[in-house]
């Protein structure tokens, strides 16, 4: 009654857009959190630059050149621990908006606005987007803002969506990309590079779902990423950042139990001097591609999967651009225990490649390892309470000039949907 009080009172305040709706639903995620962490790291270190005394790399050419003289080790020390509350470790909160309205024939206009938010101040939450540095939160409807049609041959749908990797992967990851350390990204991770599907979400985004064909499903997107005319030189007008465009296509395949899913992603961004995705062992550096595949089989009470990805960069480094990447295994499995529920999550990252002004050469086989652990329970449909944990080791990855090493975190959390 509420909820439906609620969305006539939207309805009236929205008279043009709204009425004209044959259904439109107002749902949200409210997950709050007591955590503790160790703040990322949990020793003392040092790293040993590879240029000499008196030399660097000049950030705006990319080339090794003398400079003032560097110490031997840049020495890092341990971080804290302690509590905080937090929000959003089971499940991001949020507040949404849904709605469709039937066109006859079998078509639907449908459209949604989900806005992220932090429980825990009223704030509300970043959402990275494209991977390209879009990752502050002052988007409103931050989580996605889409519209589009539905029919008997799929739907098409253009805004802020989540990307063809990400629903193909979806099903796999029995957290259902939820606590730490699931399969969208590492918790503590300072380096973006790790994310082991880079971008799950997209901006300007234009993209299909297919109805089921057996069991089959495919996603297709293309998002504009707009730099058209940015970063130009030359009398042609040569973009020297690339435009930003990304486009993918994947699939999943549910036959019973077994589950088969996945996906390619293209982005069109170029390396320089000054700009980047992240910048990794003083070297900026940029996605150019990911690559995904995973398989599952869930029973009544039990599930396990596997997955691999492949996330492909480019790096400006000595005045060039060389290539590098990061294959990650990922796994994921779920027990039920009663009328809870056990989910345990692990990936493998491995380097290939990578330039770092703290290496003398390429950093290969450089590799970490993240694993998650949670127990959930359901005090209602729409009421659950969790204990969390997760851990990594990042320590491989000093090179990177990360001081990230061990990161270990736990949360006790209370999660309720309307």
């Amino acid at each position: 009654m509420k909820k439906s009080l609620l969305a006539i009172a939207v309805a009236a305040a929205l008279p043009g857009f709204a009425q004209a709706q044959s259904s439109l639903t107002m749902y949200g995620i409210l997950d709050v959190s007591l955590n503790w962490g160790n703040n990322d790291t949990n020793s003392s270190y040092a790293i040993a630059p590879a240029t000499p005394a008196g030399w660097a790399i000049n950030q705006t050419t990319g080339v090794i050149q003398p400079t003032a003289a560097k110490p031997a080790t840049v020495t890092k020390s341990a971080g804290s621990s302690g509590f905080t509350m937090g929000s959003g470790i089971g499940m991001g909160s949020r507040f949404g908006i849904r709605g469709s309205e039937d066109l006859g024939g079998g078509m639907r206009a449908i459209f949604t606005l989900e806005h992220g938010l932090d429980v825990s101040d009223g704030d509300t939450a970043g959402a990275g987007s494209t991977g390209r540095g879009d990752t502050t939160n002052n988007k409103w409807w931050n989580r996605q803002a889409f519209v589009g049609l539905s029919s008997g041959w799929g739907q098409v749908t253009a805004g802020r969506q989540y990307t063809p990797i990400f629903w193909a992967l979806y099903p796999a990851d029995f957290s259902e990309y939820r606590y730490y350390n699931n399969w969208a990204a590492p918790t503590g991770a300072s380096i973006a590079t790790l994310l082991p599907q880079g971008p799950v979400r997209l901006d300007n985004a234009l993209s299909y779902r297919s109805p089921s064909f057996g069991g089959l499903t495919v996603y297709a997107t293309y998002s504009f990423g707009e730099n058209l005319g940015a970063g130009t030189s030359g009398p042609t007008g040569t973009n020297t950042l690339g435009t930003g465009d990304v486009y993918g296509i994947a699939a999943g395949w549910q036959l019973g139990g077994l589950y088969i899913g996945g996906g390619f992603h293209n982005i069109d961004s170029k390396p320089t001097a000054t700009t980047g995705l992240a910048v990794v062992g003083g070297v900026p550096t940029v996605g150019s591609s990911v690559a995904a595949v995973t398989a599952s089989y869930k029973w009544t009470s039990f599930g396990v999967s596997l997955g691999y990805t492949q996330v492909n960069l480019q790096q400006f480094f000595n005045g060039g651009t060389s290539k590098a990447n990061v294959n990650t295994i990922l796994g994921s499995a779920f027990a039920m225990v009663g009328t809870g529920k056990v989910i345990f999550n692990a990936y493998f990252a491995d380097t290939h490649d990578f330039k770092s002004i703290f290496a003398n050469q390429p950093v290969n086989g450089n590799s970490t390892f993240s694993f998650g652990l949670t127990y959930e329970y359901p005090l209602s449909k729409r009421t659950f309470v969790y204990v969390a944990g997760g851990m990594s080791d990042f320590s491989n990855l000093q090179v990177s000039g990360t001081d990230r090493l061990k990161p270990q975190n736990v949360a006790l959390g209370f999660r309720h949907l309307f």
